[in-house]
């Protein structure tokens, strides 16, 4: 809920914009309010709604940030930037799945192989192929097969992460390199479109613009909104328009990247499964011919 909280300190200042002070003694002072309280949790450092927060209060021109704050408060961010409950549902099966295989891997191993090892012994026979071969290579099959679930949920958990919008999360090594271009690109721009409000006061004296810590050139979506500001048409409208077709776009790849991931998972969980009954049954056909 904290874009909930940001938006109504944006309404509050713009609204308070006759009183005295400036306009970061104003935002302090509605953020100390105790009505700021019933519009959730506090904003978190370094997150995106507190860096655009802090860079406003940093305006030497008061005109420049009233100008900021009366974009930023026409802005409805709250569901663009929450990670739908579908999203979330796809965390918790590769959650599940991972508890499953480890439980079932650790009570195979523990509680039946070694079972069936000393009953072959006791009969002086020797234990079926398969069974020889997932007690002989079930800690490098489950090491294999740890990394691949563990780094599949570390991914995941990492996508839903991209929904903080914390500062400096897109350069996570996972984030820059791991997941599918279009995410990171589609992420990229969304915050290239919410700081365009505070990047282009810095246009008017500088050819580059800063995307958390990176300098980079102007972009066709700087350009339009500009060109939009020229038109006097609402840059708050345009903002919104660019942000939710580039959110859709962040969930559908982000989605796509899941499901993948998901059918991975399922082919991993499959095969230990099949390897499993292949292993535990295999001695139980040779006990009914002993009998």
């Amino acid at each position: 809920m904290t874009w909930e909280r940001f938006g109504y300190i944006c309404r509050k200042a713009a609204a308070s914009r006759l009183e005295g002070g400036s306009i970061a003694e104003r935002l302090s002072q509605i953020e100390a309010e105790y009505a700021c309280r019933l519009y959730g949790d506090p904003i978190k450092d370094r997150s995106w709604p507190r860096k655009i927060l802090t860079d406003i209060q940093a305006m030497h021109n008061d005109q420049e940030a009233r100008e900021a704050i009366d974009t930023y408060q026409h802005l409805n961010l709250t569901q663009q930037f929450a990670a739908p409950m579908r999203f979330k549902r796809v965390i918790a099966y590769l959650s599940l799945i991972v508890f499953v295989f480890y439980s079932m891997v650790t009570t195979y191993s523990v509680k039946v192989l070694p079972v069936f090892v000393d009953l072959f012994e006791t009969f002086g026979q020797s234990a079926p192929v398969h069974l020889l071969g997932f007690y002989q290579y079930a800690g490098t099959f489950v090491l294999v097969a740890s990394l691949l679930l563990l780094f599949t949920l570390l991914l995941g958990h990492q996508l839903k992460k991209l929904f903080t919008f914390k500062v400096g999360i897109e350069n996570n090594f996972i984030i820059k390199y791991l997941v599918f271009p279009t995410i990171r690109n589609s992420y990229l721009k969304v915050l290239e479109i919410l700081q365009f409000p505070l990047r282009n006061v810095q246009l008017r004296t500088e050819n580059t613009i800063n995307i958390s810590d990176h300098s980079i050139s102007d972009t066709l979506v700087s350009e339009h909104l500009r060109e939009v500001k020229a038109a006097n048409m609402s840059v708050s409208k345009e903002m919104q328009e660019l942000i939710e077709i580039e959110m859709r776009t962040l969930l559908a790849s982000c989605e796509k990247q899941l499901k993948l991931l998901t059918i991975l998972v399922a082919v991993t969980v499959l095969s230990a499964v099949g390897f499993f009954l292949v292993s535990a049954y295999s001695p139980i056909f040779m006990f009914g011919e002993f009998v």
